[in-house]
């Protein structure tokens, strides 16, 4: 008998403080093995003192359609909840998993075990055509005061307009009135903009270089091509050609199994990023040691389409891991306790301002704007405080005829 899949869940109260409704309801998921599973999913709906219990049985069951991809047209006149429920149907398709599980925590509570109010909890129930620009900026607001990132402020602000820009196309009003609303970024912790010094650099590399030939060429290939980790790990042997590598897949650390490797984070990601003749001849090196004897492989030769530096299992790292287990203890041997990946890029896009254009810059990042590169691009001390002596010196010559300053007066 096929199971029944009707069914509208049920929602409770939790919470210590301040009491919120959660859902729960069943989903179900098609193993690989092509058999399937019931899965028992919980969402947090939105705050009791907002919503009766009528309304949030009535919420679950849009999600539940959601979760189904049974969602409804729009009616008449929407609410923001019931356009967001629309619009999340149609764009979520084209998610990454990383963004549907971001998005829609951020949107409507999915986080069990964050008790914040969600977007929806604050501006759900406004209608779509009474939406003006004062709630909307106050939703950021109350966001960055509570102490939400700066990220998921911004997220926020980029999503709530591009549900407004769908119900614009649906002809359900008339402007978008989340055109003007601002980020709060006098509220707002600002993202770190650290990058590491030459100096930090070569003890990064020396301290990796004790540890083994694998984590030297990893760091190397960091800081020195500014690959991403989820490009980094999933590189092939195959991708390793005469002055460049090919970057055509990443890492999808939420997913399972073979759909642990996908496409890149944007068309533009995909493409070729330049080494130099010593960084390929130890890419080179490294495939001949690795299976001669190395610790982490002793099986044949490599085949075209193996991973460039996979585990024993012959699978891709997990990124967290990695910097967990292997680059902070380097990190911390190095005098580096902040070791990032994020912090690695950021250190190859401020150094090479000393070596090539933005625009180069742009192409070995793999950026689509020439703007995002700039994000990455700090102002490098050294250089700025040369500039200041050569600006003063040409400004304040020295002249022969006047008085030193031991000679000048003193009021």
């Amino acid at each position: 008998m096929p199971r029944r899949r009707v069914e509208r869940g049920y929602v409770y109260k939790v919470g210590s403080t301040t009491k919120m409704w959660e859902g729960r309801y069943h989903v179900y998921v098609t193993l690989p093995c092509g058999t399937e599973k019931r899965r028992e999913r919980t969402r947090i709906i939105g705050p009791c003192s907002e919503m009766s219990k009528g309304d949030a049985q009535q919420a679950l069951i849009r999600i539940i359609a959601i979760a189904r991809g049974q969602a409804g047209p729009l009616p008449d006149s929407p609410t923001f909840r019931e356009l967001w429920v629309r619009y999340r149907t149609l764009k979520e398709a084209a998610w990454s998993t990383a963004t549907r599980k971001s998005v829609v925590s951020l949107f409507e509570g999915a986080s069990r075990l964050k008790k914040q109010p969600s977007v929806l909890s604050m501006i759900g129930n406004r209608r779509v055509t009474d939406l003006s620009r004062d709630p909307l900026q106050e939703c950021l607001n109350q966001m960055a005061a509570r102490g939400d990132s700066f990220s998921a402020v911004k997220k926020a602000r980029t999503y709530i307009s591009t549900a407004l820009e769908f119900a614009m196309d649906e002809q359900l009003i008339a402007r978008n009135p989340a055109q003007r609303i601002e980020l709060p970024s006098s509220r707002l912790k600002r993202p770190c903009g650290r990058f590491y010094s030459l100096t930090e650099i070569r003890r990064l590399l020396a301290a990796a270089a004790d540890v083994s030939l694998r984590e030297h060429l990893i760091v190397r290939l960091f800081v020195v091509c500014g690959l991403r980790a989820q490009e980094l790990f999933v590189l092939r042997v195959e991708d390793i050609e005469p002055g460049i590598l090919r970057v055509d897949e990443a890492l999808k650390e939420t997913e399972k199994g073979s759909a642990r490797i996908g496409d890149t984070k944007s068309t533009s990601s995909n493409g070729y990023v330049s080494i130099s003749p010593e960084l390929e001849k130890e890419l080179r090196a490294w495939l001949q040691m690795r299976s001669v004897g190395d610790a982490y492989h002793v099986t044949a030769d490599p085949k075209p389409n193996d991973l460039l530096f996979p585990t024993e299992a012959g699978t891709p790292f997990r990124i967290g891991n990695y910097l967990k287990r292997i680059l902070k203890p380097i990190g911390e041997t190095a005098d580096i306790p902040d070791l990032t990946f994020q912090a690695m890029r950021r250190t190859f896009a401020t150094h090479f301002q000393r070596y090539g254009s933005p625009k180069d810059a742009q192409a070995q990042l793999r950026h689509s704007k020439l703007e995002m590169t700039g994000f990455y691009m700090k102002e490098i001390p050294g250089s700025v405080r040369a500039a200041v002596e050569r600006m003063d010196a040409d400004i304040c010559k020295i002249d022969d005829s006047r008085p030193s300053p031991q000679e000048l007066p003193v009021h």
